[in-house]
């Protein structure tokens, strides 16, 4: 899965032909995703956690790349923290 995550980003990233906000939105969604993919495996066993953990890691440094940081603040005033 993760390396399935990687390529996406990748693909993400490099996409010169797209705005900065566009290629932000795009992996905002995908966190979210990730996010709730997260949740998900809080209550099933059939998640794997550290899968989803490096996902999101790697989403999280693919924005900060971009120039998108606001993400802790946004983790911390969240309903469905962890």
């Amino acid at each position: 899965m993760t390396s399935g995550i990687n390529e996406q980003i990748a693909g993400i990233l490099k996409d010169e032909s797209r705005s900065k906000e566009d290629r932000i939105s795009e992996l905002l969604t995908m966190r979210e995703d990730a996010r709730a993919l997260q949740r998900a495996g809080t209550e099933s066993p059939m998640v794997n956690e550290d899968q989803t953990s490096s996902g999101l890691r790697e989403i999280d440094v693919a924005l900060e790349k971009l120039g998108h940081n606001s993400l802790q603040d946004a983790d911390e005033k969240s309903a469905a923290t962890l």
